[in-house]
C-alpha cells in the first residue's frame, strides 16, 4: 500500500501487476483505489498513469457511497415500492422477498455488515437482472431496439454499458432508484445500440424517449450512488 496526495485530498493504492498488456485503474472506496498493470511497469509509468487520471480519481471519488450500517437497515425501496427488512437469526442463510406483505426475511447465521451483504446481494442481483431484463423487453418492444446479453455487476459509481456487440452491462443496484431514474439508465443504453456516443443526437434521440431526460440526468449525477445499499 502506498499513500498519494491528489489535490491536496489523500489517497491509498495499492499496485497489483498481472499478465495484461495496460494499466487499469479502478476505485476501492472514497479514499482509496487499486492499480493493475503488466508485471515488468516501472514506478515512474505508474505514477505518471495516476497523475494523468487524478482529474476522474478526485471527481468520482466523491460519488462513491458512504457504507452504510446494513445491521441497522429497516427498511429497502425497489422501483418504488418499499420493503420492511426483518432479520431473523438462524443457523441457515436465506432471503425471503414477499411482494405481498412488502417484507424481506433476512435470516442471517452472522449478525456482521459483511456477511448481511453477501446475503442481501446474493439474493437481490438475481432480482435486479429479472427485474432489468423485464423493463428492457418492455422497452424494446415499445421503441423498437434490439440488444443481446444482459449483465449486472456490482460497480463504485457506473450505471451502465453497452458494448459493439450490444450486450448491456447495468449495476445491479439500480433497482434501488425510483422507477424513473431507473427507466432513464436503461434507455440511456439501449440509445447506445443506434448512436454509439454522447453527441446533440444522441441526447435528443433520448428526450424524445424519457421528456425528463435533462432532469433525470442531473438527478443520477448528483443523488445516484446515495442510494446504493454496499
Amino acid at each position: 500500500m502506498a499513500t498519494i496526495y491528489l489535490n491536496n485530498k489523500k489517497f491509498v493504492y495499492s499496485v497489483v501487476k498481472k499478465p495484461i498488456y495496460s494499466l487499469r485503474l479502478k476505485l476501492k472506496n472514497a479514499n482509496s483505489f487499486v492499480i493493475s498493470c503488466p508485471r515488468l511497469t516501472p514506478s515512474f509509468v505508474i505514477n505518471q498513469f495516476i497523475k494523468k487520471n487524478q482529474d476522474w480519481i478526485i471527481s468520482h471519488s466523491k460519488k462513491v457511497p458512504i457504507k452504510k450500517n446494513l445491521k441497522n437497515l429497516k427498511k429497502i425501496s425497489i422501483l418504488d415500492q418499499t420493503f420492511e427488512l426483518i432479520y431473523v437469526h438462524t443457523q441457515r442463510d436465506s432471503i425471503i422477498v414477499s411482494t405481498q406483505e412488502n417484507k424481506i426475511y433476512a435470516n442471517i447465521s452472522k449478525n456482521t455488515n459483511k456477511h448481511i451483504r453477501l446475503i442481501l446481494e446474493k439474493k437481490l442481483r438475481p432480482l435486479a437482472l429479472k427485474l432489468i431484463r423485464q423493463e428492457l423487453d418492455s422497452l424494446s418492444l415499445k421503441y423498437n431496439f434490439s440488444f443481446n446479453n444482459v449483465n449486472v455487476r456490482n460497480q463504485s459509481s457506473r450505471f451502465g454499458s453497452c458494448s459493439s456487440r450490444g450486450n448491456l452491462n447495468f449495476n445491479w443496484q439500480i433497482i434501488f432508484f425510483p422507477v424513473d431514474k431507473f427507466r432513464h439508465i436503461l434507455l440511456h443504453e439501449l440509445n447506445h445500440l443506434k448512436i454509439k456516443n454522447h453527441s446533440s443526437v444522441f441526447w435528443n434521440q433520448l428526450a424524445i424517449y424519457d421528456p425528463n431526460c435533462k432532469s433525470n440526468n442531473l438527478w443520477l449525477k448528483k443523488e445516484g450512488t446515495k442510494y446504493f445499499l454496499f
